[in-house]
């Protein structure tokens, strides 16, 4: 909206270019982080916001508080508002706001432990904060509000479908409107659960991110023009390319986040970053009708998300089933990562080197997800 209102101040019209607009909110959104979060980090060391014991040599968890704050400050300033932009915004913070409650709990059980206000068996009963089902409860519920009012109050939107390797010409079915807000509602939440699982290693959510937004981004700016859309047969999506300067925004602070994220680690995104940007992302998969290249895109959320589901759902079954009621897991540990970095170490010895080959194995996957995806969706059909 500031880059509107200047571009009618100096009668200049860079500042309401799509262009200019996309790479001022990175450069804003990375420039506030990179300056910012030296500071924040002091901050949050001096009030204790850690969940560990060791504080001595414990990372702060609020990370995601200046990253979300940051990416709503970016965006408000160069992102048109319309439906699109709104709600991906609102659903950014609704889902920020479960995310630090749930951060919040954790330190606060871990000072009452401490303080001897509360016992070891408790403290392991709520050690995780709030409890996966209410946090499920909350996402769809959130969801649920805003993909409604998305719907109602964005004239253009419509409930079809691009399906994968088809021309919207030839095929492009509508869903009926309860059905398609509920699909709107499940991407969503399945989105921010997977990228909160995600984060459990230094930088491991980081280019899942970046490279979510990166095709997001392309997509709603090629969706968002009409000559643009008609050359490469996508659908023409009147105002979804307001979504480009919140994607950039988002890159941009995910690239300062890195600079103080290289391990070791100095500062952790919480979840109060991950399931906000998270739910953000599924949410804009959805209004760019790219809900069915979310698996591929965000192939690195879906497998930790399955990895959590098959290991707990295996576990329970066996332990009911078996005769000697033993649960059995499929993975050394879940999410998946832990899974790889456990047997890292039994094969190189190193914690610390398994982790990083981890990492960077999960960042290629990613870029290589972001690559075939790009490919089938603009071009093979």
């Amino acid at each position: 909206m500031l880059s509107f209102w200047l571009a009618e101040l100096v009668g200049k019209s860079l500042f309401s270019d799509r262009l200019f607009r996309i790479g001022a909110s990175a450069l804003l959104s990375f420039f506030l982080v990179f300056f910012l979060l030296p500071v924040f980090i002091k901050y949050l060391k001096k009030k204790g916001a850690i969940a560990e014991f060791n504080e001595a040599n414990s990372t702060p968890i609020f990370g995601g508080v200046l990253l979300i704050l940051t990416v709503l400050f970016s965006s408000l300033c160069f992102s048109g508002m319309n439906g699109y932009s709104i709600s991906s915004l609102t659903i950014m913070v609704l889902y920020f706001l479960v995310g630090f409650i749930d951060d919040w709990v954790k330190i606060k059980n871990k000072k009452l432990f401490l303080e001897g206000k509360l016992d070891k068996k408790s403290y392991q009963e709520k050690t995780d904060g709030i409890s996966a089902m209410k946090r499920l409860v909350c996402y769809f519920i959130f969801s649920l509000i805003v993909c409604a009012f998305t719907y109602i109050y964005t004239p253009q939107m419509t409930t079809n479908l691009t399906i994968p390797f088809i021309k919207p010409s030839l095929w492009y079915p509508a869903l009926p409107v309860v059905v398609y807000i509920l699909l709107m509602s499940f991407v969503t939440t399945a989105t921010a659960n997977g990228a909160n699982f995600t984060d459990g290693l230094d930088t491991l959510i980081s280019v899942p991110i970046i490279c979510s937004c990166i095709f997001i981004g392309s997509v709603a700016y090629a969706s968002g023009n009409f000559v643009v859309s008609s050359h490469l047969l996508l659908p023409y999506l009147p105002g979804v390319d307001e979504l480009v300067p919140i994607c950039s925004a988002i890159c941009g602070a995910i690239l300062a986040y890195l600079w103080y994220n290289c391990p070791p680690a100095q500062i952790y995104l919480g979840d109060s970053g991950s399931i906000g940007l998270g739910g953000a992302i599924g949410l804009m998969f959805v209004l760019i009708k790219a809900e069915f290249f979310l698996p591929l895109i965000c192939i690195i959320f879906l497998t930790e998300a399955l990895s959590v589901v098959i290991q707990i759902g295996c576990f329970k079954f066996t332990r009911k089933f078996f005769s000697d009621h033993q649960g059995r897991r499929v993975f050394k540990r879940a999410p998946i990562h832990h899974h790889f970095v456990i047997r890292g170490i039994e094969k190189y010895g190193s914690e610390e080197s398994s982790k990083s080959k981890v990492t960077w194995k999960f960042h290629i996957v990613s870029v290589v997800a972001l690559i075939v995806g790009a490919l089938v969706f603009f071009k093979i059909r």
